[in-house]
């Protein structure tokens, strides 16, 4: 967004408080203009604590301080806000679950700029298996490690040079392994 521009001032939000993002993510979108951008930012809950009424009041002042900051006024962008927990408590799913909506879109901006969403764990993870799926079958992919070890293998050969192959190996079918319930 330029050298010039500071992003890491805290945004003010609406009721005068400063806000803490737990995670933003970004990246060029070379679609029209160079000057594209997409940003999510997305708001980690406790396990504990259920989706409701205060964590979507959070979520879009975030998202409207955000909107309302001279450092990203004008500037071509479409962000994404999402606050994700294990659980939604009532008032968040009536939210969630609005008519010629997607599901758990809760605000978009009359220009399309801004989207707030809710989200619960296993939602996300189920949209990800989905697409993963998608992906597989249309272009007909298998991807497994052994494949996908070999392509970087060959692909970044220049730059692996002296690795140790059998120890990695081994470390990461460790790392495999114990996440396996």
């Amino acid at each position: 967004m330029g050298d010039e521009l500071v992003i890491d001032k805290p945004v003010t939000r609406v009721d005068g408080s400063k806000g803490v993002i737990d995670l933003m993510l970004s990246r060029a979108v070379p679609r029209n203009h160079a000057d594209e951008r997409e940003h999510l930012v997305v708001e980690l809950k406790r396990p504990s604590v259920k989706v409701g009424a205060n964590e979507i009041t959070q979520i879009k002042s975030y998202a409207f301080a955000v909107a309302a900051d001279e450092r990203f006024r004008h500037l071509d962008t479409t962000w994404s806000f999402w606050v994700i927990s294990n659980d939604l408590d009532e008032y968040a799913q009536h939210e969630t679950r609005q008519k010629d909506k997607p599901r758990g879109l809760i605000f978009q901006s009359d220009d399309g700029q801004i989207e707030v969403w809710v989200k619960t764990w296993s939602e996300v993870l189920s949209e990800c298996k989905s697409r993963i799926r998608f992906v597989q079958e249309h272009l007909q992919a298998n991807v497994d490690k052994e494949s996908s070890l070999r392509y970087l293998r060959k692909t970044y050969e220049k730059y692996l040079s002296g690795v140790s192959w059998a120890e990695e190996e081994e470390e990461y079918e460790d790392v495999d392994s114990s996440h396996v319930s």
